[in-house]
C-alpha cells in the first residue's frame, strides 16, 4: 500500500560499451503516482494479447516488416504497417545510382557541417533538415542518436573530439569528414561503408544480412536483400 520505487535504467548496449555512455537515468515513482496506475490496470481480453503476440513476433522476425508479401492495410495492421516504414527509414536504400544512406542517416550526417559542433547542438538545427530530424527523436530517443554520431566518428564519417562524462551531450565535438561528405554525395559502394544498426530483429547495414530499401508504386518503402529483383 506504500510503494516507494526508484528504477535505476541503465541499458545493455551502454553497459557492453562504456566508451559510448554518457549518463544514467534516475526515474522515481511516488507512491501516489503507483497507485494511480495500480487503478487504472485491467485485464487484456484474449484477442487482445493475441494481437500483440502475433505484433512482437513480427517486430523480433529476422527479415523487416516490410519485406516479402505485402499485407493488406486494416485498421490492426496500421500499427504495423506504421512501425515498418519508420523501420525502412534506418536501412540503405538502393536507386537507380546504387546504395545511398538510410533516411535517418542521411538527416543525421546532413546536420553535422565543418564546425565543430556537439550533439546537443547537432540536434537543435533549426533548418529543415534539423527539425525533420527531430521528429524522428520522438520514436528513436536522442540517446539513438547520440550513439549513432560516436558510431559514425569511429567508422570515419565524422572527426570527433574527446569528450568527458557524463555530459557528452554538450562536451563532445563533431565535424564532418570528406569520407561523411562523400557519403551523402556520391552514396555507398558497399554496404559495411557503414556502421551496422539493430533494430529489432534485425540488423541494418549488415553485410552478412544485406536489405536495403525500394520503392513500390504508392511511394511505399518495400525491403529486399541486396542483389534480388
Amino acid at each position: 500500500m506504500q510503494p516507494d520505487l526508484s528504477l535505476i535504467v541503465v541499458g545493455e548496449y551502454e553497459e557492453r560499451h562504456a566508451r559510448l555512455s554518457f549518463g544514467i537515468t534516475y526515474v522515481t515513482l511516488e507512491p501516489a503516482m503507483a497507485r494511480n496506475a495500480w487503478g487504472t490496470a485491467r485485464l487484456l481480453s484474449l484477442r487482445e494479447v493475441q494481437e500483440k503476440a502475433r505484433l512482437w513476433k513480427k517486430l523480433t522476425a529476422s527479415s523487416p516488416i516490410l519485406s516479402g508479401k505485402p499485407f493488406r492495410e486494416t485498421r490492426e495492421n496500421k500499427v504495423l504497417l506504421d512501425l515498418g516504414v519508420y523501420q525502412a527509414g534506418l536501412f540503405p536504400k538502393r536507386t537507380a545510382r546504387g546504395l545511398s544512406l538510410s533516411t535517418f542517416d542521411t538527416l543525421l550526417l546532413g546536420c553535422v557541417n565543418r564546425t565543430p559542433s556537439s550533439p546537443a547542438r547537432i540536434l537543435g538545427r533549426e533548418n529543415e533538415t534539423g527539425q525533420e530530424l527531430w521528429r524522428w527523436v520522438s520514436v528513436t530517443g536522442d540517446i539513438t542518436i547520440f550513439n549513432r554520431l560516436a558510431q559514425w566518428a569511429e567508422h570515419g564519417a565524422l572527426h570527433a573530439k574527446p569528450w568527458t562524462a557524463p555530459n557528452g551531450w554538450q562536451t563532445a565535438r563533431y565535424t564532418l569528414s570528406a569520407a561523411g561528405r562523400a557519403l551523402l554525395r556520391d552514396g555507398l559502394s558497399s554496404i559495411d561503408q557503414a556502421p551496422p544498426f539493430p533494430i529489432w530483429g534485425v540488423t541494418a547495414y549488415d553485410p552478412k544480412d544485406p536489405w536495403v530499401v525500394v520503392e513500390e508504386a504508392g511511394g511505399r518503402p518495400h525491403l529486399q536483400r541486396l542483389g534480388e529483383r
